[in-house]
């Protein structure tokens, strides 16, 4: 008996869980969604470490270092800050995965992918802004995890990330379809005292929005006037600037 090819509208934009056998759709949370940034995460307990960096870095700013280096430098911003700008994000399902793509400046940010066939972590994971995304739906819950980052970016509230940060997250659709919400859970044992977690809540766009584009223009004249040694004991990009070693990007760092 041959077999039919399902129909493209049950195939496109639905996620399929299973649960006891029997194949479900699982919410629709593609689209644009914006950001509720009106209440933004508290700074959550961190280690002596991660505090001496943040005191130094907020010293920096008082005297006028508001503008990162990595700005200047149009670096991505990294996950997980890549998804509490006042700019929209847009979420996108297809069979085996599912993507989201921001629409903001500074820098060029790789789109998320969210692997949904992968059941465990690989072990070959090469460090990234975004780290390495796999998933599976808990009933009406989209639960993610995410490893495999390297050290260039932050955590929110502004704390410093490595390469052991792993965050977990759980997406989940109002009743009414309008609001995302994702429980996203922190931890890092180098920077934090322990998990922390956040609720992050975003408002569905109307169906017609359309995403912009929003472009990072490398800014030589401000780099070239920054004093990168007053700002290497808490910069990263300072640090990679300054030392021809980590200058560039080996193993996909």
């Amino acid at each position: 008996m041959s077999l039919r090819p399902l129909p493209l509208a049950i195939g496109l934009g639905v996620v399929l869980a299973f649960a006891g056998g029997a194949a479900r759709a699982a919410p629709d949370i593609t689209g644009m969604w914006q950001y509720d940034y009106s209440h933004p995460p508290a700074h959550p307990p961190v280690t002596p470490k991660a505090a001496a960096i943040i005191a130094l870095h907020r010293a920096a700013t008082e005297k006028g270092y508001v503008r990162e280096l990595s700005n200047m430098k149009c670096l991505p911003t990294g996950m997980p800050q890549l998804m509490v700008w006042r700019s929209p994000i847009e979420i996108m399902e297809s069979f085996g995965r599912i993507s989201i793509i921001t629409e903001h400046d500074p820098g060029p940010d790789e789109p998320r992918t969210i692997y949904l066939n992968e059941p465990v972590q690989p072990n070959d994971i090469d460090p990234s802004w975004n780290g390495h995304s796999i998933g599976h739906w808990d009933h009406d819950v989209l639960v993610v995890d995410t490893v495999g980052f390297n050290d260039r970016a932050r955590l929110l509230g502004g704390v410093p990330r490595t390469e052991a940060a792993h965050i977990t997250e759980r997406f989940s659709l109002s009743a009414d379809g309008q609001t995302l919400t994702d429980e996203m859970t922190m931890q890092d044992p180098q920077m934090l005292a322990g998990p922390w977690t956040v609720s992050l809540k975003f408002a569905r766009m109307p169906n017609d929005s359309e995403r912009l584009e929003a472009v990072c223009e490398l800014d030589l004249d401000a780099i070239q006037k920054l004093d990168i040694n007053a700002i290497k004991a808490f910069d990263i990009e300072a640090q990679r600037t300054s030392d021809p070693s980590l200058r560039y990007n080996p193993g996909g760092k």
